[in-house]
């Protein structure tokens, strides 16, 4: 995601700057003050219940809650009405090149009768719009053959891809809440910044050991929200820590994700065979957890501004976290796909573009104008092009 300003698109979020990350229980002055929301007093009462919660069960309530959470809200969210752009976001190009890139997949695949396309956390249903518009202009019988499966949680926003499909695609799309409703499946998982929604743990370095930050708060409904330190609370919690050893400075933080293992796996149980891609922000472990990136990649933005302190504001602020791509691959194989190839979005864009860009020279259209300044966007260095990156592999 790509924080929108009224000057238009803002560079991406920070990648080797380890300096820009937010910090954490800083006593720098917070960018907004909290109140009182439903959700945050649903917090508040889990707390009150249960005890301290982890920052996975916090970060899930706060994106999605199906009362209250960030992505059950009706309100815009993407675009420049909203907290943030996507390559999706940006125009039709995005979805017109990946659409190419299905086609001739079908293609090397023998042209079979049936081709499933599944995106996982489609949001609103715009990139399926926009690649089932791409195959059925440019070969037919692709589209024939192409059923598109939208998976996402948020009950509005399944609502919302009924409109944006609707009667244009009638019969060639369905709207599911989980991966695990599909099974053995020739065709393509795709998901475009979903693992960085992924709630994760927060894991800090402490007297030489790694602990876990909990939320909770003071029982006062005045006092806001906090971090409080624990033990590691898992098994696979702990597993982790210890494979990242303990060369750390005191106080450093980062992230956990625990959901990379499920996806994977659910994707594999989906797709029998075919073509798996992946497209986020985020490192290398030796990147993401390098020394310096001494307070980790989480990031939050409301109303276009990041805020330095994820507990504010639940429901109301986004909460991502950069993507850890080689443990992502290394799960992936795990799960049995194979063939890994991570490049960044300009080289994969400009590779599958190629034919189409050529083509545009001998037949211009017009509104290729249009396409070729989205182009630049999704592929300049300084936008979109290089912090992104899409991990492609294969299955069966």
């Amino acid at each position: 995601m790509v924080e929108e300003s009224s000057q238009g698109p803002a560079p991406p979020h920070p990648g080797g700057d380890h300096s820009s990350y937010p910090q954490m229980g800083s006593k720098a002055t917070p960018a907004f003050v909290e109140t009182k929301s439903p959700l945050s007093e649903k917090i508040r009462s889990r707390i009150s219940a249960n005890g301290p919660i982890r920052f996975r069960d916090y970060m899930a309530m706060a994106l999605y809650d199906p009362e209250f959470g960030y992505y059950a809200s009706p309100t815009q969210r993407v675009g420049r009405q909203g907290d943030f752009i996507t390559s999706v976001s940006v125009g039709r190009c995005f979805g017109l090149i990946l659409a190419r890139r299905l086609m001739a997949f079908w293609e090397e695949s023998g042209k079979p009768e049936a081709f499933h396309i599944i995106e996982p956390g489609a949001h609103d249903g715009a990139l399926g719009a926009d690649i089932l518009e791409e195959i059925k202009r440019c070969s037919p019988d692709c589209y024939n053959a192409v059923h598109y499966h939208l998976v996402e949680v948020s009950r509005s926003l399944r609502e919302a891809q009924q409109a944006t499909l609707g009667p244009r695609f009638d019969g060639k799309f369905s709207c599911r809440t989980t991966l695990s409703e599909m099974g053995g499946l020739h065709g393509a998982v795709i998901s475009n910044e979903l693992i960085d929604a992924f709630p994760v743990d927060l894991i800090r370095f402490e007297n030489g050991g790694w602990v876990q930050l909990l939320v909770h708060h003071e029982g006062d409904a005045g006092r806001p929200l906090r971090f409080i330190s624990a033990e590691l609370q898992d098994r696979g919690l702990q597993s982790f820590c210890a494979s990242l050893g303990n060369q750390f400075p005191d106080g450093y933080t980062t992230e956990y994700s625990a959901g990379i293992g499920k996806f994977v796996s659910e994707a594999a149980a989906a797709l029998e065979s075919g073509l798996f891609i992946t497209i986020d922000y985020g490192h290398g472990s030796d990147d993401y957890y390098h020394p310096d990136r001494s307070e980790g990649t989480l990031q939050t933005y409301h109303q276009h501004r990041k805020s330095d302190n994820p507990l504010e504001f639940p429901g109301e602020i986004d909460i991502t976290c950069h993507v850890d791509f080689t443990r992502l691959e290394k799960a992936a194989v795990s799960a049995g796909f194979k063939n890994p190839r991570l490049q960044t979005q300009a080289s994969y864009l400009t590779n599958h573009a190629r034919d189409w860009l050529i083509g545009l020279e001998s037949a211009p259209g017009a509104d290729d104008a249009a396409l070729l300044r989205q182009f630049q966007t999704l592929t300049h260095p300084a936008m979109l092009g290089t912090r992104f990156l899409v991990l492609e592999m294969t299955r069966g």
